[in-house]
């Protein structure tokens, strides 16, 4: 299971160093990026070369990529999702945010194929009701598109509430993973 881990933030995470180690260092400070052409349009993916740093949607492919075996897994792992092949992902992750954030985006992870959640249901399973609107705005900056499946986060009334990557993208991963 892909669970969001960091040096500092190690009590329910994974340690994926000996699985992902083995990088090319020809990219500049480690920093590995590729894009590819998905279903729903461009996804730019980022890495440290161990772990997911980023997953953004884009309008065109990126001009300078340098990849690594992390950034070719998550590819691998997007098109089998995309091709409905695929239901979780097994990545290593390590998005940039808060405590707060990172607790937010693990809660999100809990969040199973095909579900729908609401923003209040997050803030219940972070133990605070009124903290709606403070979720809301952690989980408007996942750093992890897909991954860490924010669009599994709907309104309570069942409407399709913001997303970064656009409210129709939002409706066509919810439709691959349930017809709606």
């Amino acid at each position: 299971m892909t669970q969001i881990g960091s040096n500092n933030y190690s009590t329910r995470f994974q340690d994926y160093s000996t699985r992902f180690q083995d990088y090319s260092p020809r990219c500049e400070n480690n920093r590995f990026q590729i894009s590819d052409h998905f279903k729903i349009g461009y996804l730019h993916l980022f890495s440290d070369g161990k772990n997911i740093t980023r997953i953004d949607f884009a309008e065109e492919e990126l001009k300078e990529q340098c990849s690594c075996e992390i950034l070719e897994a998550a590819k691998k792992q997007l098109h089998e999702y995309f091709a409905k092949t695929r239901q979780t992902f097994d990545l290593p992750l390590l998005p940039s945010g808060t405590a707060f954030q990172q607790n937010i985006w693990n809660i999100l992870l809990q969040i199973e194929f095909g579900e729908t959640k609401s923003y209040e249901w997050v803030s219940l399973q972070h133990r605070n009701k009124k903290a709606i609107r403070a979720a809301a705005q952690a989980i408007g900056k996942n750093p992890i598109a897909i991954v860490i499946p924010c669009h599994r986060v709907i309104g309570k009334n069942g409407s399709l509430t913001g997303f970064a990557g656009g409210l129709e993208r939002k409706r066509n991963l919810l439709r691959i993973e349930n017809g709606i």
